[in-house]
C-alpha cells in the first residue's frame, strides 16, 4: 500500500471513530455507551405482568422463548410520545436481527395511567414505522403497563416511567439494568449488544 493510500485509510478510520459507523438513517440523537449494570430493586422479573395489544395479561415468563430478553420500558404517554422513545424503539426495529447471535429477544413496554389510554400506543407504532428512522415492520411485541403496576414494582415512576433497559435470563434473573435519570438518558443499542456478548460468551 502506498503512503497516500495508507493516509486515506487512516483518515477513513479516524472519521469512522469520531462520527460513528452509520447503520442506516441517523436522526441525530445520541444515547449513552453504558458498560456497567446498575443495582436492581427486585430479583425475579419472570412474574412481572403486562398487557398485550389484544388485552391479554401475560407474565414475562410467558413470552420468554430465548436465553435472554431485552426489556425496554419507555416513558409512556405524557401528552405524546417523546422523541427519545420513538428514536430508541425505531433503532431496535431496524437492528432487531442483531439479537439473534446471542439467542436474545426484545419486548418494549409502554406505560399508561389508565386502560383507556392504551390506545395511545398507536402513536408509538406510527412513530416507529414512519419516523426519522422508518421501518417496514415492528418485529417485537409492544406490551402495556396499565395503571403503572410494573413501573411501581420496579421503582421507576417519574412522570410515568424513567426510561429503562434490562437484560433478563430464562430464570427471570436480571443480568443487566439501566435506569435513565432523564428522558434522553438511555443505553445505546451497541452497548446492550456488548452486554449480551459478554453474557453469551
Amino acid at each position: 500500500m502506498s503512503p497516500s493510500q495508507q493516509l486515506l485509510v487512516s483518515l477513513a478510520l479516524t472519521l469512522a471513530t469520531v462520527l460513528g459507523c452509520s447503520r442506516g438513517p441517523d436522526d441525530g440523537i445520541r444515547f449513552s455507551e453504558v458498560s456497567q449494570s446498575q443495582p436492581i430493586t427486585i430479583e425475579d422479573f419472570s412474574e412481572l405482568r403486562f398487557t398485550t395489544s389484544d388485552g391479554e395479561e401475560v407474565a414475562l415468563a410467558d413470552i420468554m422463548s430465548r436465553d435472554y430478553l431485552v426489556l425496554v420500558i419507555t416513558r409512556g404517554w405524557y401528552g405524546g410520545v417523546c422523541v427519545y422513545c420513538a428514536s430508541q424503539t425505531s433503532r431496535w426495529a431496524r437492528r432487531f436481527d442483531e439479537l439473534d447471535p446471542y439467542d436474545a429477544q426484545l419486548a418494549v413496554v409502554f406505560p399508561t395511567e389508565t386502560a383507556e389510554e392504551s390506545s395511545k400506543v398507536d402513536e408509538l407504532t406510527q412513530r416507529i414505522k414512519g419516523g426519522a428512522i422508518p421501518n417496514d415492520e415492528i418485529p417485537y411485541p409492544i406490551l402495556l403497563d396499565i395503571n403503572l403496576k410494573g413501573v411501581d414494582q420496579l421503582g421507576i415512576r417519574s412522570e410515568l416511567a424513567k426510561p429503562s433497559t434490562y437484560i433478563i435470563d430464562r430464570q427471570g434473573r436480571v443480568r443487566f439494568a439501566y435506569v435513565g435519570e432523564t428522558i434522553a438518558d438511555r443505553p445505546s443499542i451497541d452497548s446492550i449488544l456488548a452486554q449480551l456478548s459478554e453474557l453469551a460468551g
